[in-house]
């Protein structure tokens, strides 16, 4: 009994010496057990905590202060939490630790805070709203000049040693991904900068959409801006024909027809016709016009084409022709004679020629346009495949093999210039193709 109220008087000293943090209480993760002041450990938290915090969009850099979200440590409450260990078992392990010289175990007290959520979300949108970025589109370069010093992975085609300017073929550059702020996500984040005595900072929480991949709208966008540049006027129609998608140019302009029309007289043939067979002179002798007309690019030998189409009459033929076009749907495409005719007749009106925005100054007696060309010629190959506008239209007439035909036929010019002199490898690549010349147009 003596020993017990001799130790009382020691253990009620220790215990007002302690208050109102008692050692090893840490509030929000700081150990201000020396401060004996409520006011001094109030002045203490409200320093620390207004300070303002980082908050990361991704690498831009934002700040937020306290203040703006009525953010404010409510000092009363930790403290508060903290005297109850100045009570009871836990302190009487404080108070032992204390007299024995041990290390005190380690007790949190949160930090205890208000903040105004409204203005907190308020705040996020806003970000969100300068923030947010749409994803980048790839993007398609033209040629251009670069210098090289040496072989580099992307100069493969260039000689070890070679310095100096080389052009760069077209390439894409990839797109960039864009980014989303999750509000929702982000709030728990920048509370806890908010709260924490030294990691003030906070990464918004984003949600990311990866670039899309190049598709057909981004080529005709890269080639329109390419052609932009070129001081006439160009046209370009480009047709996946794997997925179906088309690239547009001005595609619907009318030109001239050229000797790029020869592909649809041939095509009108193999409708009128039952194939070419060796065995048959009629059809053989069709198919070395075909192979001229074709192959050669002789005029002469497409009149007689179009002779044919007209059972011996060439005008006839223009008609079968155009009459053949229109049931296709191609209506921007027409002939009202051969070629080489001396008389330029009045045009026939189409959407393409009466435009207003472009005039090629299109031959009157043969017009096309390179969207009504793409699309008989991508018909032709879907006919190969057993399928198409072709079949569909003419399911009696045609045959796989009478289109691959045609492609045999077009397979034997071997002029390489134009779209031929573009690609990559020249020399390793076979193109099918047909091109023409007008005055004043090439196709």
């Amino acid at each position: 009994m003596i020993a017990i109220l001799a130790i009382f008087p020691v253990y009620t000293r220790f215990k007002v010496a302690a208050a109102p943090v008692a050692p090893g209480v840490y509030l929000g993760g700081l150990d201000l057990s020396t401060l004996k002041d409520a006011d001094a450990i109030r002045a203490h938290l409200d320093t620390l905590y207004s300070q303002p915090i980082s908050v990361y969009f991704g690498d831009e850099r934002l700040v937020l202060e306290p203040h703006e979200v009525d953010f404010h440590v409510d000092v009363a409450q930790m403290i508060g939490e903290a005297e109850q260990f100045l009570a009871g078992p836990d302190f009487l392990d404080i108070a032992v630790r204390h007299a024995v010289g041990l290390d005190q175990r380690r007790r949190d007290v949160p930090v205890r805070y208000m903040l105004d959520s409204a203005k907190l979300r308020a705040w996020l949108e806003q970000v969100a709203a300068e923030h947010d970025r749409p994803p980048q589109r790839a993007r398609a370069l033209p040629p251009s000049a670069a210098w090289y010093a040496g072989l580099t992975p992307d100069d493969a085609a260039l000689p070890d040693d070679f310095v100096g300017l080389a052009n760069n073929d077209w390439h894409w550059t990839p797109g960039a991904p864009g980014y989303t702020l999750d509000v929702d996500a982000s709030i728990p984040r920048v509370i806890q900068a908010l709260t924490s005595s030294d990691a003030r900072m906070a990464e918004l929480a984003l949600i990311e959409t990866p670039p899309p991949t190049p598709n057909m709208d981004d080529l005709a966008r890269a080639l329109d801006s390419y052609t932009s540049n070129f001081p006439g006027f160009a046209a370009i129609y480009v047709h996946d024909l794997t997925t179906g998608d088309e690239a547009q140019v001005d595609d619907a302009v009318a030109f001239s027809g050229m000797s790029t029309l020869k592909i649809a007289i041939v095509t009108a043939i193999m409708q009128q016709i039952d194939d070419i067979t060796p065995d048959n002179p009629a059809s053989s002798e069709i198919g070395q016009w075909i192979d001229f007309a074709l192959g050669e690019s002789n005029n002469y030998a497409a009149n007689l084409l179009l002779t044919q189409l007209g059972g011996g009459d060439m005008t006839a033929g223009a008609r079968t022709f155009t009459a053949f076009m229109r049931d296709l749907g191609l209506d921007d495409t027409y002939m009202q004679s051969g070629y080489d005719f001396a008389t330029q007749l009045a045009p026939i009106p189409t959407a393409a020629n009466t435009r207003e925005d472009w005039d090629t100054d299109p031959d009157s007696n043969l017009q096309s346009t390179p969207r009504d060309m793409g699309r008989l010629l991508s018909a032709v190959y879907d006919c190969t495949q057993g399928t198409g506008l072709l079949l569909e239209r003419f399911p009696d007439d045609f045959t796989p093999d009478e289109c691959m035909h045609i492609l045999f036929y077009m397979s034997h010019n071997e002029f390489q210039e134009l779209l031929w002199g573009g690609l990559p490898q020249i020399d390793q690549t076979w193109l099918v193709h047909k091109h023409g010349f007008a005055f004043e147009s090439h196709s």
